[in-house]
């Protein structure tokens, strides 16, 4: 049993559609920190059916990494992994192993946010949408976790997908970034109506920003403090790390959603259009304007 830490909240959701800037709006909160993007369960593990995953590699270097990135120097990092005991979760048997090493990592979180000061923490990292099931299993049910799932215009998406991507060691073609956004909406939609789950549109965050975070920290149990709507700027420094360089616009104001498709052809933006499989993210979007709560069955 983790110790009791609350709230858990786990950003997730297609890459580029704002789940950075969330992050940063949330981890403004006087109750909340947050980190860098952790990459650990994307990286390292293979979601399998029922909610659980396989580790496909050790993560271990990654978990240094990560906490390098968050102000924790080498040796003291090895005393943050004994404290979890980081080493036993990832010699298990295979078939355990994810499951051990999921519950060391949101331990580790727990303590990093106790020595920050913070009751809860926000993780983000896009791809643990697909490991929600593992989260919620480690993180039990009393509190049980919250997932904001933040949803993006599939061809915004895909345009600003395709263009960061060309900074990465792996650049995304055009169907990759399509293939991805399809996914991760129909991720999102299977979430629909469960408890702990929350949707935020981009473009109604950029436009009524105090209205849809009011609301949002009221479905987290979280009294609303206005000063977020300055202070994500000086959170986001701490949550991007410097060589995240296609994240420079997150500390900037926050301005109404613009269509980000000036690097694509006339052809490809028609292509895209054809190829998005759009219901689940419209229906999504017709609950939102309907005013349904976030957790609404």
């Amino acid at each position: 049993m983790l110790a009791e830490i609350g709230p858990r909240i786990f950003v997730v959701g297609a890459p580029r559609s704002g789940t950075t800037l969330v992050q940063s709006l949330l981890a403004s909160h006087g109750a909340l920190t947050s980190f860098t993007e952790s990459h650990l369960l994307g990286r390292h593990a293979l979601p399998l059916v029922g909610g659980a995953a396989l580790l496909r590699r050790d993560p271990t270097e990654r978990l240094r990494e990560f906490l390098g990135e968050n102000d924790i120097d080498p040796p003291e990092a090895e005393t943050w992994l004994s404290k979890v005991r980081w080493s036993h979760a990832v010699r298990k048997p295979v078939a355990v192993r994810a499951r051990g090493v999921t519950a060391a990592f949101v331990h580790l979180l727990d303590l990093l946010a106790r020595s920050r000061g913070a009751s809860g923490w926000v993780e983000k990292t896009p791809r643990h949408l697909r490991f929600v099931g593992l989260l919620e299993s480690v993180c039990g049910r009393s509190p049980g976790p919250h997932f904001v799932h933040v949803l993006r215009n599939g061809a915004d998406v895909v345009s600003s997908l395709h263009l960061a991507s060309r900074r990465w060691e792996e650049p995304y073609d055009l169907d990759r970034c399509v293939d991805r956004w399809n996914a991760d909406v129909r991720a999102s939609w299977r979430r629909r109506g469960s408890p702990g789950h929350h949707f935020v549109a981009y473009e109604a965050l950029t436009v009524e920003p105090k209205r849809v975070l009011e609301r949002l920290f009221s479905d987290l149990g979280l009294a609303w403090e206005p000063s977020v709507l300055e202070d994500y700027r000086r959170t986001a420094a701490g949550v991007v790390t410097t060589g995240e360089v296609w994240k420079d616009g997150v500390a900037g104001a926050i301005v109404p959603s613009r269509a980000s498709r000036n690097d694509l052809t006339e052809e490809q933006r028609r292509w895209i259009e054809r190829r998005l499989r759009t219901v689940p993210y419209d229906r999504l979007m017709a609950r939102l304007t309907d005013g349904r709560p976030a957790a609404d069955g």
